[in-house]
């Protein structure tokens, strides 16, 4: 009995004192996390001292500033910044802490910087910064996602028309070389869209689409199917990419990727669910995991984009609105594709030129 009081008495004070550590727990967590924040801030405020030898600085934030295409896009932009006398910083880049996109317009906002270059979207949150930033006088351009509601002073991005037509012209492809092969079976088709995104691009682009395979006589022979993925990091674009692979009955005979990072999962599942041969796929982008993909015969083809050019048109926004207080309203960058044909010709320096 009397241990069994003790023991009582024991959990009492237990209960007694965990609400203070958990508290104290939590308090502990918010200053590391409030450290983390102002030292990130004073290092943004100190690359902006260093960059004042420029006459202006710029600061690009992305969803992943990981992947190649925006070190492409970043690049680009750098090299015409410095043609400029500008200086432009991607802030996510070999950083400890990962902040998104939000959390790193906020430190642009506060660091003052002389213009901005974001991966929108159309949440209330982003169109907020885009306003905080417009009235602290700082233009902001868009990068291939917009907002809409907000007032940025330019948007680059690509035509989804265009992308939708060579979309639809690799399919046309596809459905000719099986018809070849003695194949003339209705095809399904799975369209992997952005679920992220709140625009009408993506319906363009479908819409775009299917006008070509319609065009082309080729309608009856298709069969699509748009399925949203969510895109906000490379772990949940795996994840439910495997569970088409795992979940369906029925795979499709024809992938087609909207973004890189989905043209990698996609390639990852067909290799290693044993599939390769029995889906083509149709992907978005370049990279060393891609065109090693087209020259296996394991990627038909990859709608690739000037991501240079993208760089280079964001930079120029920025400085015609501080030499003129007016910009273009859009800039459109080319594409092209990238298939084995092209590779063989030299690679991506010679990829075919669609608009």
């Amino acid at each position: 009995m009397k241990k069994r009081n003790r023991w009582k008495e024991t959990l009492g004070k237990a209960a007694q004192v965990l609400p203070f550590y958990l508290l104290a727990t939590l308090m502990v967590i918010m200053c590391v996390f409030y450290f983390h924040m102002r030292k990130r801030e004073s290092q943004v405020l100190q690359k902006v001292q260093d960059a004042e030898e420029y006459s202006s600085y710029y600061m690009m934030i992305t969803n992943d500033d990981s992947l190649p295409f925006w070190q492409n896009v970043y690049a680009g932009a750098l090299e015409e910044a410095q043609k400029a006398d500008a200086y432009i910083e991607m802030p996510g880049i070999n950083l400890e802490t990962e902040y998104d996109k939000r959390d790193l317009m906020k430190i642009a906002i506060d660091s003052k910087v002389d213009g901005i270059i974001v991966e929108a979207d159309e949440s209330a949150m982003m169109t907020e910064l885009i306003k905080e930033a417009e009235e602290n006088g700082i233009p902001v351009v868009t990068v291939l996602e917009d907002n809409t509601q907000a007032g940025r002073q330019s948007y680059v991005s690509i035509s989804y028309y265009n992308l939708g037509r060579e979309y639809g012209n690799q399919l046309c492809d596809i459905i000719r070389e099986k018809q070849e092969k003695g194949y003339s079976g209705r095809q399904s088709v799975m369209v992997l869209l952005d679920a992220e995104r709140a625009d009408t691009s993506q319906s363009i682009l479908l819409a775009s689409m299917q006008e070509v395979i319609d065009g082309a006589g080729l309608g009856d022979l298709v069969q699509i199917e748009a399925v949203p993925v969510q895109s906000g990091s490379a772990f949940a674009a795996e994840e439910a990419i495997r569970d088409i692979f795992m979940t369906r009955d029925t795979l499709p005979d024809v992938m087609m990727c909207l973004n890189e990072q989905n043209t990698t999962c996609v390639y990852q599942a067909v290799v290693d669910y044993n599939k390769v041969g029995e889906i083509e796929i149709v992907g978005y982008y370049e990279s060393d995991m891609i065109r090693s993909a087209i020259q296996k015969n394991i990627i038909h083809s990859s709608v690739t984009i000037d991501t240079k050019q993208m760089g280079r048109y964001c930079v120029d926004a920025l400085s015609e609105y501080q030499e003129s207080g007016y910009a273009n309203e859009y800039f459109a960058v080319d594409i092209s594709l990238l298939n084995a044909q092209t590779l063989g010709e030299g690679g991506a320096d010679n990829a075919k030129e669609t608009g």
